[in-house]
């Protein structure tokens, strides 16, 4: 998944993904923070999370702008050849993306099935 997440930000540009996930996280804040202090399990649990994936990405995104990774960047992305050199380079570049997304989403999956059905009176020990 690293790997994955530091393609994305080079091909993005690090500064734009590192500023991205960072607007992110800030916006994400004031909810988590609410949801906690207002005792909205699902919801903190939700925002938390996405706050730390957003955080994560950022982290890693600057580990790599400090070791000096040079990344494509948006502009250079706009490029019709360039983005054919891409695609060559990264052939599951589509995949890649599902599979952050799919594994970025499946934990909240669980905790919206395991709350329905303690919510809903359907909660059941085999």
């Amino acid at each position: 998944m690293i790997q994955r997440v530091k393609t994305h930000n080079l091909l993005n540009g690090l500064l734009f993904s590192i500023i991205e996930f960072l607007v992110i996280a800030l916006a994400i804040s004031p909810f988590a923070i609410y949801y906690v202090l207002h005792a909205r399990v699902i919801y903190a649990l939700v925002s938390i999370g996405i706050l730390l994936n957003c955080l994560t990405v950022a982290l890693i995104g600057w580990r790599q702008w400090k070791d000096n990774e040079q990344g494509v960047g948006l502009r250079r992305f706009m490029d019709k050849e360039e983005r054919e050199k891409i695609g060559h380079a990264t052939p599951h570049l589509l995949a890649d993306t599902l599979k952050i997304m799919i594994t970025a989403l499946l934990p909240f999956v669980l905790i919206a099935r395991v709350a329905y059905e303690l919510f809903s009176g359907q909660e059941r020990i085999s």
